[in-house]
């Protein structure tokens, strides 16, 4: 466990949100989350609050319903942060090739969407009974018609789902493709006074 400060910019100036108290989660399970860090890392790190909050949400769910954390902090500078700058640059090109008419949605998926910011930033899955629910089984490349499919065949359990990340606090990435991947901001009452003027 590791504490930092955290700067935003907002405005053309930084002020200081918080003090993070960062948790590092290994592969398993925490109470009745399951931790699975997606490939190359091997550990989570995300806010405290965060965590508390995921465990809230879990535990408002069905016992056939998982939570499963893959995705939180990864700084810029360290190792694995350069390792997704790569894999980001070889994806855009892949990307624009396959789908150049959505080219205007490479920014939202292929950025950063504040992994490189704090821990309040994650991506979680789902799993049904024991089964991972993959809405993107081919990853960001899956073709948006599959997408739609995906959602469709889980549709209640998603809305499960999302409905009680929005009840605590957590939003939903705009782009449908990261949303299906299913990509949370942790809104601070802070972050939602002053979200409509970003």
């Amino acid at each position: 466990m590791a504490s930092c400060f955290v700067l935003k910019y907002h405005h053309s100036s930084f002020f200081l949100v918080a003090f993070m108290t960062l948790v590092q989660l290994r592969y398993g399970t925490i109470g009745p989350l399951c931790i699975r860090p997606r490939w190359p890392a091997r550990q989570v790190c995300i806010d405290s609050l965060t965590l508390q909050k995921l465990l809230r949400v879990q535990v408002a769910l069905p016992d056939r319903i998982c939570l499963i954390v893959t995705r939180g902090y990864e700084p810029a500078t360290a190792a694995l942060g350069a390792a997704r700058t790569v894999f980001r640059k070889l994806g855009v090109f892949v990307f624009s090739v396959l789908y150049c008419h959505r080219r205007k949605e490479i920014a939202d998926i292929f950025g950063t969407n504040g992994h490189d910011i704090d821990g309040m930033h994650i991506d979680v899955s789902i799993q049904l009974e024991g089964c991972r629910i993959r809405l993107l089984p081919l990853g960001v490349f899956t073709p948006l018609w599959l997408q739609r499919r995906r959602r469709k065949k889980f549709a209640p359990i998603l809305y499960a789902v999302q409905a009680e990340l929005r009840r605590e606090g957590f939003t939903l990435h705009r782009n449908r493709t990261e949303r299906a991947q299913m990509h949370c901001d942790l809104r601070l009452p802070s972050d939602v006074a002053s979200s409509g003027t970003r």
